[in-house]
């Protein structure tokens, strides 16, 4: 066996390009075939020097298989097709189609979470795939960001089917051996349950999971601690899945029997995606995923968060004129009881209320952070968060008050009226806009624990 290099030609008609990626089976390339003028995507078996025999035929035999169960889904859109299989140095070489776009696991990474309503796309297009396969008798059980693809037109493409089965294959491999990506494994197969159509769920919410929060929620630093993970622990509860969240849940359910079936999930999923703004993926040949832009925005999706941070920019311009401390604003502002107890209470009620509230919202946004991150920094962001909204707030009625005194001549008690009036309908602003945006996962949260 020789190593393959870009100017190759396999079986007489494929001429290698470039290498498209590698794993642990072999390389993906980029080919030209020679008879019908077009591009393809070929991939390599690769076999390490040294290997048993027995491993060998085993490797070969998965080969084969992958061919002939993709082959079997090759008329689904949302399957990558395999074209041709040649043997070529006595190895199979199985040419598909090419996509040309970039994995989900490469789009996570490069371009960070994908959002709740091209997630919901996603969920959507796997499931109708996975859906075919299991009809054709098929089950995937390595279902992962890495084997799912975006292409340039927004197909979403499910790839990959070397460790799928059939319902009519035999076992493949040797025992104790366990081929797959433990992290996104569903428990039942790490106890031996192998082939069952409802692992494929599992691994589908994994990769959701993933998609979305940007994490992988059973990644651990061994193999070991990740297989106990899958089995026994939790996925860390979700801050950015929105809508998406009932469905994740319960695609990771442990119990197999409890999991939605491949038509409950695309219903759930088809309600969601009936109350999102539609959304497009595309991807350019630079593999760069784009949103087609809607017209009109959605009102919290984009308007509420807009308009808070409009607000707390106020706020902090305000405070920053208002150094180096709150000054003679405040000293009004306890001034009015000497005037009248009952209003002079009112105004400082008020007053701190304000400052309160910006810092319990901006103290609130400590739960957007990634779940990685651990309790610890999420309470130094909460603390941080409070003390700015506060100072910020508190600085900002001097900053107000010496702004609006020097441009319209105020008197002392006029120039603490008027920041209070200003700062409360700002801070009023501000909380409702935050409440707003933050109103749709609460709604889902209440949602899930009253189904659940």
């Amino acid at each position: 066996m020789t190593s393959r290099l870009a100017g190759d030609v396999v079986g007489g008609r494929y001429r290698l390009a470039a290498e498209l990626g590698s794993g642990g089976f072999g390389r993906v390339w980029r080919a030209r075939d020679l008879t019908l003028d077009v591009d393809v995507a070929i991939k390599e078996l690769q076999l390490p020097p040294g290997m048993p025999e027995t491993g060998r035929a085993e490797r070969l035999a998965r080969a084969t298989r992958e061919a002939r169960n993709a082959a079997r889904l090759r008329k689904h859109d949302g399957i990558i097709a395999i074209h041709d299989v040649v043997i070529d140095d006595g190895l199979p070489w199985i040419v598909m189609e090419l996509v040309d776009g970039c994995s989900l696991d490469e789009h996570v990474k490069q371009h960070g979470p994908l959002p709740v309503g091209r997630a919901i796309a996603v969920a959507v297009a796997l499931l109708t795939a996975i859906g075919a396969a299991h009809r054709e008798g098929v089950v995937h059980r390595d279902i992962k960001p890495a084997n799912v693809m975006l292409d340039e037109n927004g197909k979403v493409l499910l790839t990959d089917f070397g460790t799928a089965i059939h319902s009519t294959d035999t076992a493949l491999t040797a025992t104790g051996m366990f081929i797959g990506s433990a992290e996104y494994t569903a428990p039942e197969r790490l106890r031996g349950s192998d082939g069952l159509p409802a692992g494929d769920l599992f691994s589908l919410g994994v990769t959701l999971y993933q998609a979305v929060e940007g994490v992988s929620p059973f990644r651990r630093d061994t193999q070991e601690a990740t297989l106990a993970a899958v089995l026994l622990e939790e996925a860390p509860a979700p801050r950015r899945t929105g809508p998406l969240t009932q469905l994740i849940t319960r695609l990771l359910d442990k119990d197999p029997g409890r999991r939605p079936t491949v038509d409950e999930a695309l219903a759930m999923a088809g309600d969601i995606a009936g109350e999102q703004p539609a959304t497009t993926v595309r991807v350019r040949r630079d593999t760069k995923i784009l949103p087609i832009q809607s017209k009109k925005w959605p009102p919290v999706g984009v308007a509420a968060p807009m308009v808070f941070m409009s607000a707390i920019a106020v706020l902090t311009a305000l405070g920053v004129a208002g150094l180096p401390d709150p000054g003679g604003t405040w000293e009004q502002f306890e001034k009015y009881g000497n005037y009248d107890a009952v209003l002079g209470v009112a105004v400082m009620i008020a007053a701190v209320a304000d400052v309160v509230l910006v810092g319990l919202v901006c103290a609130s946004f400590a739960r957007f952070l990634p779940a990685n991150v651990g309790k610890i920094v999420t309470a130094v962001v909460g603390v941080a968060g409070l003390v700015f909204g506060c100072g910020a707030t508190a600085f900002a009625f001097h900053g107000a008050g010496e702004i609006l005194g020097n441009a319209m001549e105020l008197s002392g008690r006029e120039s603490a009226e008027a920041p209070l009036a200003l700062i409360s309908i700002v801070v009023l602003v501000a909380v409702g806009s935050a409440w707003s945006s933050q109103r749709p996962d609460r709604r889902e949260t209440i949602r899930g624990r009253t189904r659940s």
